[in-house]
Formats: C-alpha cells, structure tokens, sequence
C-alpha cells in the first residue's frame, strides 16, 4: 500500500469515528429528551417494578387479583374509610383526573384502587358506601391482616395505628399518601407525591402514558 493510499485509508478510519461518536451523542441526547417534566410524579423509567403478589376481595366481595390490572392503568392508593382528611381528598382528586381523562382525553381505561389498610373496620360493605360516594371507577380492595402488612411491606407502604382514646375500636392510621401508577401488564411506572392536583396528575399522566 503506498503512503497516499495509507493516508486516505487513515482518514477515512478517523472520519467514521467521528461520525459515528456524533451519531451516538445524538441519539444519546435524543434519548434524554424523551423523559419528561414531571410535576409531582417519579417515573420509574425501565426499573420494571413489579406488583407484589396478592389476592384481595374487592367492595363487591369479588376476588381482586393481578389479572384484573391486564389492559388498564390503575392508580393506587392506601387508606381507610374512617380517614378524617387526606383519603377523601386524595379520592376525590383521583375521580376528577379519571373523569377528566375520559371526558376531555376520551381515555377509558384507567382505574382507581384504594386499598383498606385498616381490615379490622373496612368490610367489603363499608367499602363500598364509601367509594361509592366517590365514582364507580374506584375500586375499594382488602384482605386478612397478615396478608395486608406483607403485601404494605413488600410494597413499601407505611400503616400505623395511632389510639385517639383508652378504647381499642378508636383509632386512626398514620399511612402513606403516595399515589402509584400501575402500567397495563408492566408493573409500578411511576409514584405520585402530594400534594396532589388534578393539573399535576393529569399533565404527568398523559406525559407517562404517551412514552409507554
């Protein structure tokens, strides 16, 4: 190979490196773009967070399982029917963004699962006067304590009784006020702090739902 050739060989050795470093810083960048400004919600990204494994008995006493999460997105929330604030104000900004969704987004398939952490008072019964009052697309959920607190744990939810007088039926629950999106077949895609709005989980839904 004479030394002009070895030169245009070096050159165009040198040329592909440097476009294919450019291509990658693109595509890098591009990729980067895609994740979206979120205002409450922490998008999980690919962590592929699965749902524990459980098996709850819903407000119409059906048996609630992951196979009723196929095909739907699902927010999730934990609290209790005798909540005096924070489970009725979150429920009933979860109603609004889902009725919000299908009115203004004609989006139909997402749902809301308030999961009972306290089973000792919340019956399927009491369950359902209570989501009721909110929108048939809240589905109240609870299962046997042992069951539940393995299922908060794995989950990391936190659940604590806090006594309000000497008697043991009066109480409240210190629980967590995150909301979760459950993805359709995909698992935990992202966590809601408060406070919440229906602005913000209504503008961060729709970003999560579009990159999905």
């Amino acid at each position: 190979m004479s030394l002009r050739q070895k030169y245009f060989s070096v050159l165009l050795i040198l040329a592909f490196s440097l476009g294919f470093g450019l291509y990658s810083y693109i595509d890098k960048d591009n990729r980067n773009q895609t994740k979206p400004v979120l205002q409450n919600a922490t998008f999980l990204y690919d962590q592929n967070v699965s749902v524990p494994t459980f098996e709850f008995i819903d407000h119409n006493r059906q048996t609630f399982t992951p196979d009723d999460l196929q095909n739907k997105w699902t927010f999730w929330f934990f609290g209790f029917t005798h909540c005096p604030d924070i489970c009725p104000i979150t429920l009933g900004t979860l109603s609004t963004v889902v009725d919000q969704l299908q009115t203004e987004h004609a989006i139909e398939d997402t749902n809301i699962v308030f999961v009972s952490v306290d089973p000792e008072r919340d019956n399927p019964e009491q369950l359902k006067s209570y989501v009721n009052a909110f929108s048939e697309k809240v589905i109240g959920v609870t299962t046997k304590r042992t069951e539940l607190d393995l299922f908060l744990k794995n989950i990391g939810v936190v659940a604590v009784k806090q006594p309000v007088t000497d008697s043991e039926s009066e109480y409240l629950i210190n629980h967590s006020s995150a909301v979760f999106l459950i993805a359709p077949d995909t698992g935990i895609s992202a966590i809601f702090s408060s406070p919440h709005t229906v602005a913000g989980i209504s503008k961060d839904f729709l970003a999560i739902r579009n990159l999905l």
